[in-house]
């Protein structure tokens, strides 16, 4: 059984480069993540002078961050559960943040899948009990939630 107070809230950053619609990019957020969302933008300049935007929506509901996660793991296919798996002691940090990056052009169609180049990034902030080993104590979360899918 997993407990929802561990996650204490989920921040999402996205760039959107200056050859993207923004609007497409924040349509491809609220597709994985179908709260309300105030974005914080940031307008920064690319290798070349060009154009970029940070996006950044924080959720700061416990329900909903702890939502937003079963819901990615929920969609992704059983080899990105495997790798998300697998790879946790470098998604996860000594203070219990669980970091993930989803595909942002797949994103915008609803998919939901592990990708490193030009992703959706998802920070997860964990409230960890005492002394717990953050990598076990997320895996052991995230093993629930696929147990409680079946």
């Amino acid at each position: 059984m997993h407990e929802e107070k561990l996650i204490k809230t989920a921040e999402i950053t996205v760039f959107a480069h200056a050859t993207e619609d923004e609007e497409k990019v924040k349509q491809a957020i609220k597709r994985i993540a179908p709260y309300e969302h105030s974005f914080e933008e940031q307008r920064l300049s690319g290798h070349y002078e060009d154009p970029i935007t940070l996006l950044k929506s924080k959720i700061s509901k416990k329900k909903e961050a702890s939502d937003l996660l079963s819901n990615i793991i929920s969609k992704l296919s059983s080899l990105d559960r495997q790798t998300l798996l697998d790879e946790l002691p470098n998604r996860v940090d000594p203070q219990g943040n669980l970091f993930l990056r989803l595909d942002k052009q797949k994103a915008f169609n609803g998919k939901i899948t592990l990708h490193e180049n030009d992703p959706i990034r998802i920070k997860f902030k964990f409230q960890l009990p005492h002394k717990a080993d953050p990598s076990l104590t997320i895996r052991e979360y995230i093993v629930n939630l696929e147990e409680d899918e079946t």
